[in-house]
């Protein structure tokens, strides 16, 4: 065997050996609200949920066998799969693009240190199966450019209907192939061919469900979209915005890495127009569209980090392609050692950044100068749920001839309690003061007159029984308060139990499907 096998089995190997360390990491950490929320999608399927499109649904569905198999392995078993899938999608691009094996493996090694992959590799959230299905069609818009195959437009069209229904945010995907035919000289002859369009009709025919969905809801769906946009405020707030923009999704990638794929980004985009190079129109589009659109969005509310995730698959792959060329057109070795250098600092940095993701909220004071409060780390959302599911399941058992139902303020502990509370029992959210969400659907308060509740408060979103609530109620008592603690005694959590009895049903504006004013 030649040294560039043993290098390339070398590389594949640490794919697969980070792909192991993966599984293991999905069983050692608690699911988030998020994750048990997807996971109650996964319950209830259906077209469409509230929130967004179902693929996370059916995902987690088919993972845990429709719900024979409900351990954390299985829930979350499609994210280290799909983030195996991404770091093979990157070879398999960058080798057909460049011709060779074994660079083109270590950007798919190296894709594994940046962070926001590496939270993607273990939760299982929505964003996951979007990126995959994104990926993949850049993946056959490549190939397309490459081999000049009309067949990979039909199969961009598949994959395109399969990133929307993972979310939403997937119909960039046309804009970018809009772009692309535009800016491109050679591909500009597609406007006048039926491929792009059956492509688009394929498209909209795989997302098909969710219209349907929404007509029978009111469009519920892309009503909640449009308030979340929201609406141009000022000046001040777009900088500000803007700011945590940069800031967030430098933390995201990492620092040196995000300047580096965003310039590249941009120097791609005018080398492809002055070469007519297809591919670095392709892959530069792909980025900067996405990009260009949620620094737009900073005008009108705060972007999320994980909002404009999939557009940094092509700016990825983009540094690479035009890394390569440049270190191959520079003639001093000192500078290509210090690119070596840069680029090596900043893997590092994106690496060390990803352990303390996942070290922190279990290990909060790791060295001497760096002391995380656990109760202000956005990472305790981590920690401490199935305690929580204990506790309350201890109470129903003290309280099992009430017969009670199990309720919580926040959707998010709603779907916690159903996870880690013994038995994996239905739960529901009282949403009239927080914004609609898919328990607005599953709550069905008009057949639960007479009933008994178990209420759950996480004091952190208020500490006091609602007057509102109770008057709908023959009686209220508090039970107990629950204070979560890490090991090391730090308050991860505090929540408040109550027992409502002989539910009422007096104020049907309160309870009805969508009791809140918010979408």
């Amino acid at each position: 065997m030649n040294k560039n096998k043993i290098i390339a089995y070398s590389l594949l190997s640490v794919l697969i050996i980070l792909f192991i360390i993966r599984l293991i990491l999905i069983t050692k950490i608690e699911l988030i609200p998020e994750e048990t929320y997807y996971w109650q999608w996964s319950r209830h399927l259906s077209l469409s949920y509230y929130d967004m499109s179902p693929m996370i649904a059916y995902t987690i569905a088919l993972t845990t066998f429709f719900g024979k198999f409900n351990s954390q392995f299985f829930v979350r078993l499609a994210a280290p799969t799909i983030s195996l899938l991404l770091s093979f999608f990157v070879f398999i691009i960058l080798k057909k693009i460049t011709g060779k094996t074994i660079p083109s493996l270590i950007w798919a090694v190296l894709l594994n240190t940046i962070p926001i992959f590496n939270v993607g590799g273990v939760l299982i959230v929505y964003g996951n199966l979007q990126i995959l299905f994104f990926s993949l069609t850049i993946l056959f818009l490549i190939y397309l450019i490459i081999t000049d195959k009309n067949y990979y437009w039909y199969l961009i069209g598949i994959s395109t209907g399969l990133a929307l229904l993972s979310k939403y945010t997937a119909v960039f995907i046309y804009l970018i192939v809009f772009l692309f035919l535009l800016l491109s000289k050679r591909y500009r002859k597609y406007f006048l061919k039926k491929e792009p369009y059956l492509a688009f009709l394929i498209s909209i025919a795989i997302f098909t469900p969710v219209i349907i969905w929404n007509y029978f809801n009111d469009f519920v769906s892309f009503r909640h979209l449009l308030t979340l946009s929201g609406g141009y405020e000022n000046f001040s707030i777009f900088l500000s915005n803007l700011f945590l923009f940069i800031v967030s999704q430098a933390g995201i990638i990492s620092p040196l890495l995000f300047i580096i794929i965003m310039v590249f980004a941009f120097a791609g985009l005018y080398l492809g127009l002055k070469e007519n190079n297809d591919i670095y129109i392709a892959l530069s589009t792909a980025s900067l569209v996405p990009f260009l659109y949620f620094v737009y969005q900073c005008t009108k509310t705060t972007v999320q980090p994980n909002w404009p995730v999939f557009l940094y698959f092509p700016a990825f792959l983009l540094s690479f392609v035009l890394t390569l060329r440049l270190y191959s057109i520079l003639k001093l070795d000192k500078i290509k050692k210090i690119i070596v250098y840069f680029y090596g600092f900043s893997f590092l940095t994106g690496f060390i950044f990803s352990l303390i993701i996942f070290i922190s909220p279990y290990y909060p004071v790791f060295s001497p100068f760096i002391s995380i409060k656990i109760s202000k780390s956005p990472l305790k959302d981590m920690l401490g749920w199935k305690k929580m599911g204990t506790g309350v399941g201890k109470i129903l058992a003290a309280h099992k001839k009430d017969n009670l139902l199990i309720a919580a303020r926040r959707f998010q502990v709603a779907s916690e309690l159903a996870y880690y509370v013994k038995g994996k029992p239905q739960t529901y959210s009282f949403n009239y003061f927080i914004r609609n969400n898919e328990y607005s659907l599953w709550n069905d308060f008009k057949n639960k007159k007479g009933r008994n509740f178990l209420y759950v408060i996480d004091t952190k979103y208020g500490g006091r029984l609602e007057k509102s609530l109770c008057k709908n109620f023959l009686s209220c008592s508090f039970v107990k308060k629950i204070s979560i603690k890490n090991k090391y005694g730090q308050t991860i959590r505090t929540i408040k139990v109550y027992i409502l009895k002989d539910f009422l049903y007096k104020d049907k504006f309160m309870f009805k499907k969508f009791s809140s004013k918010e979408f």
